[in-house]
């Protein structure tokens, strides 16, 4: 490949990673591990942007330290801030060879309480009621904004208030209110967010402000937008249809599982999104909190079977909004979450408005490295869905060539040529023990793909041919260019067949430096 034809890739993201790693390593990890190898961590890691995180400066350090996936929090921020950040995040990542992808997430229908007299305590067996009218809250009624919440909850039945802190249960119902009795104490004031565990509420799952963001959203056309309070297929659906009456039919739907009802429909949900997010802060709150780790592992693990991806999200690192070190319990919940599969974990507040965002993340980066380290090979046939297609049986069938070359001592890659990602997302979900690069000329799947598990995707428009054979030499060439492979490595190609590309898939196994010799380079 000559000079003028080399890939579009401003700099090798894993190169600048590596050194940045070598000369910079997290000032506290778990373990000495040495200098990091220039290689990516297989488990990606996602970043919330706020004031602590949105400069170009520290958005850089970011990358560097291992950020691939921004979220931008739509429940704070105007839309000319959000656009503005939008665009800055797309021109940097632009320099990092397109290793970042963002990630909208829309508020949903949050409950909270109205305004009140002043801000006040109530304690364990106080008597208070609540109630869906305007009022001016006391400590005797105070106002949650939930218009249904006579019809929808019983005597017995639970409120939790400014996260969790207040617990009220349901005594009587009254001709306007509800009679509650205080079952765990703390403060109540203006606007705090109220979780009703019920089953079944008349939410609406796409507000107004939901439907204003969403215009938005169509417009700036990011990978995936994250939709709140999820409760069954049919609600991911109606996210889909409001991006889809906006004209935009590409963003992908990550479903944020945070309700018990849709622990209840996880099986649809996971079916009807093109990714999950377990987002344990409001799950924490309406399910028992030693609930929330078997729910997790259930998810992860169902998620993984499908080949949809999961990010674990929600206080993976909270200690260290205030401190530049993990508490023991954070680290190992980091830990855990890499064994348990998840695709991507997730820091919110830490990097958004927290005091040390580069080094959270570096230190996010640390604990995972260390996590993989320690993760087992899977038993194929346990990720197996229950009707797999031929790009699945691909993907199985990969795992098995990839642990052959491991057993004879052969360095080796796994390379896919994506058009729409989904036959490297069967690939990823076997956890195979070697580089997953998929090379794509299509700007979207590449993007979509840094959230996937162990897969470094490379954007160019020069991943093309005339036959698949034509494309895989393209590819491993320009790999070789990026120093992405060696020419001692055996590399194991996936491709959509050029006969039946809709439902066919090719594979073939290459010696590089064989494949090098005997075939023509057809890039000049």
């Amino acid at each position: 490949m000559n000079a003028s034809n080399k890939p579009d890739l401003k700099r090798s993201l894993t190169a600048a990673r590596g050194h940045y790693r070598n000369q910079q390593k997290p000032q506290h990890t778990l373990s000495d591990l040495g200098a990091f190898p220039p290689t990516t961590m297989k488990t990606k890691i996602v970043c919330t942007l706020g004031p602590a995180s949105s400069s170009e400066e520290v958005l850089r350090e970011l990358i560097l330290a291992g950020m691939d996936m921004v979220r931008l929090n739509f429940s704070h921020g105007t839309h000319e801030e959000m656009e503005a950040i939008f665009s800055t995040v797309r021109r940097i990542s632009s320099e990092f060879s397109e290793q970042v992808s963002i990630l909208c997430d829309i508020q949903g229908p949050k409950i909270r309480t109205g305004k009140v007299k002043e801000a006040f305590n109530v304690d364990v067996g106080d008597h208070i009621d609540v109630t869906a009218d305007s009022v001016l809250g006391t400590p005797e009624c105070v106002q949650i904004k939930y218009p249904h919440m006579m019809e929808d909850l019983d005597v017995g039945d639970k409120i939790f208030i400014n996260d969790g802190i207040v617990k009220l249960r349901v005594e009587a119902k009254k001709a306007r209110s509800l009679a509650c009795v205080v079952e765990a104490g703390g403060q109540i004031s203006d606007h705090k967010g109220c979780n009703i565990p019920k089953g079944k509420l008349s939410l609406n799952i796409i507000t107004e402000k939901d439907k204003k963001d969403l215009e938005l959203i169509a417009k700036l056309n990011p990978e995936y937008v994250a939709a709140s309070f999820i409760g069954n297929g049919a609600d991911v659906e109606k996210v889909r249809s409001c991006l889809r009456d906006f004209g935009n039919t590409d963003v992908k739907i990550m479903a944020k599982v945070e309700r018990p009802g849709a622990l209840d429909c996880i099986d649809e949900i996971i079916s009807a999104s093109d990714a999950i997010m377990v987002a344990r802060g409001d799950l924490g709150v309406e399910i028992p909190t030693w609930g929330v780790p078997a729910a997790q592992k259930d998810i992860v693990r169902k998620c993984n079977r499908e080949g949809k991806p999961v990010i674990v999200a929600t206080q993976m690192l909270e200690s260290m909004t205030l401190a530049q070190r993990p508490t023991r319990a954070e680290a190992s919940d980091v830990f855990n979450a890499v064994l348990d599969g998840a695709d991507a974990v997730m820091l919110s507040g830490e990097t958004s408005v927290g005091k040390f965002p580069v080094i959270c993340v570096k230190t996010m980066d640390s604990i995972v490295g260390e996590a993989e380290r320690f993760m087992e090979s899977r038993n194929p046939d346990h990720y197996d869905s229950a009707n797999p297609g031929n790009a699945e049986l691909m993907g199985h069938g990969c795992f098995t060539m990839a642990k052959q070359f491991n057993a004879q001592g052969i360095s080796g890659k796994i390379v896919t040529i994506a058009t729409t990602g989904y036959s490297t997302r069967m690939v990823s979900k076997y956890r195979p023990n070697i580089p997953i690069l998929a090379f794509t000329a299509n700007l979207r799947a590449a993007r979509e793909l840094n959230v996937v598990w162990g897969v470094q995707s490379i954007y160019s428009p020069l991943v093309t041919g005339d036959s698949v054979e034509e494309k895989a030499r393209n590819a491993i060439k320009m790999g070789l260019d990026l120093d992405l492979i060696d020419k001692n490595d055996h590399v194991i190609v996936v491709a959509s067949s050029h006969l039946a590309p809709s439902s066919g898939v090719f594979s073939g196994i290459y010696s590089v430096n064989d494949l090098l010799a005997e075939a023509p380079d057809t890039t000049h």
